[in-house]
């Protein structure tokens, strides 16, 4: 085992890149080859309110980024890399979500940026949390919104206790006291030795993330609320909280499902059950598929613009150089 990590360590740092993106291509061109492009032939888009969708979609994805940051400067990290290079560290690592397997874009997280000097230990620790904080604070949030939701009056009761009861119970495991119990005792069993204070979460990151990501929710379910009026033109805002609830439990519960690349199938058939009291059966599919691609375009459209402020800043000291050669 020594000396397969001690081999895993020589391999160089843009050979694991190189490797990251060509998984990432293949298994994203898997994911759109199962989209079933049939269901949207002859079907008519309000491209204004898609344009709209996708902002607010790419206003969440950096708001991750922002949690990601509170997180890491919560747990003690003193100096960080800038929010340009952090956001595209982020976006390369969404990106693995692609691949089959959760741990795959918390690895590849982990790997670019310990390669900007955070620590191992904290970006374990603060992916961990990052990444049960989403889930218990989206599921949390959408349950009270759909539990409460006369609509659902055609779900029994114990679907609606059930979905509030997940989100609590990720939330109880994310405590201070029980996850850094559970690190420690993880941490004993897989390296033989004590966990070091850094395997530990704060009172202070747990409840700042909680809010940031209560909050990020409605972001989220904002952009997918107008996906669905720039296909129904006859949705309205009284199914606002409704929706956003809808979206974001059938994505927390994709992505709790950990062996499936971006909660493919598992959030399509939730979304399905929580979309058929509004819409028909037909219709409550097609939104499913339509937000399916649409999320793989905005995580695109992610890489490119953090990609984007990476670069524009040297572009520009350059120009300036320039003009004052000139």
């Amino acid at each position: 085992m020594s000396k397969l990590k001690s081999l895993i360590n020589k391999i160089p740092y843009k050979m694991w890149s190189r490797l990251f993106l060509i998984f990432v291509i293949i298994f994203f061109c898997i994911y759109l080859f199962k989209i079933d492009f049939s269901k949207l032939e002859g079907i008519r888009f309000d491209w204004v309110m898609v344009g709209i969708a996708t902002f607010f979609g790419l206003i969440f994805r950096f708001w991750g980024v922002f949690i990601w940051r509170s997180i890491l400067t919560d747990l003690g990290s003193q100096t960080l890399p800038r929010f340009p290079e952090m956001s595209f560290i982020y976006a390369k690592a969404w990106m693995g979500r692609y691949i089959p397997g959760t741990v795959t874009w918390i690895a590849g997280k982990i790997y670019m940026a310990n390669s900007h000097g955070i620590s191992k230990s904290r970006l374990a620790v603060s992916s961990l949390l990052e990444g049960g904080m989403q889930v218990a604070a989206i599921a949390t949030v959408s349950a009270l919104l759909i539990a409460f939701d006369f609509r659902l009056s055609l779900l029994n009761l114990e679907i609606r206790l059930m979905l509030l009861g997940l989100g609590l119970l990720c939330l109880l495991v994310l405590t201070p006291p029980i996850f850094n119990r559970l690190m420690k005792i993880a941490f004993r069993l897989l390296r033989k030795t004590e966990a070091s204070e850094e395997l530990s979460v704060t009172p202070k990151a747990v409840f700042r993330s909680f809010l940031l990501y209560a909050f990020g929710t409605f972001i989220s379910g904002t952009s997918v609320f107008f996906l669905t009026q720039a296909l129904y033109s006859t949705v309205q805002f009284d199914l606002y909280f409704y929706l956003v609830g809808a979206f974001s439990m059938a994505g927390a519960i994709g992505m709790a499902v950990p062996f499936l690349p971006s909660g493919i199938g598992i959030r399509e058939g939730a979304l399905v059950l929580f979309l058929s009291p509004i819409f028909s059966g037909e219709g409550a599919v097609l939104i499913a598929i339509v937000t399916r691609l649409w999320a793989a375009v905005a995580d695109l459209l992610f890489l490119f613009f953090s990609w984007l402020i990476v670069k524009l800043p040297f572009k520009l000291s350059s120009l300036n150089d320039n003009g004052d050669n000139g």
